[in-house]
């Protein structure tokens, strides 16, 4: 198997019963490929709240469960990142609706 050397500390949340990766998705698969069985991490302490509940949700209806789920997923660096970045903005848009209409329904409720 081949050596990962000075990896960067991949960020993880604790979400409900399970971890959610925040940040070091490929790191994590890379290290999985090579045969290690632990990685550094970071624990992300903001909590994420509602909006990583959405990507949680997000990434389970696209069948992403675990990072091994990557396996047919890793594209060449210049894609992956237009892509990646065009999913985000997607997301973080629909997200933030979704967010306002909430609250918005909940100060209607409360009035």
């Amino acid at each position: 198997s081949v050596e990962i050397i000075n990896v960067d500390p991949i960020s993880v949340l604790a979400f409900g019963n399970r971890f959610l990766i925040t940040d070091g998705h490929h790191r994590a698969y890379q290290a999985l490929l090579a045969g290690r069985d632990t990685i550094s991490a970071e624990f992300v302490r903001d909590g994420g709240g509602e909006l990583y509940h959405l990507y949680a949700q997000a990434c389970e209806g696209r069948k992403i469960i675990s990072v091994l789920d990557l396996k047919n997923r890793i594209l060449p660096q210049d894609e992956y990142e237009a892509k990646w970045y065009n999913w985000c903005d997607g997301f973080n848009q629909a997200a933030t609706l979704l967010l306002e209409r909430q609250a918005d329904e909940i100060d209607k409720a409360n009035r």
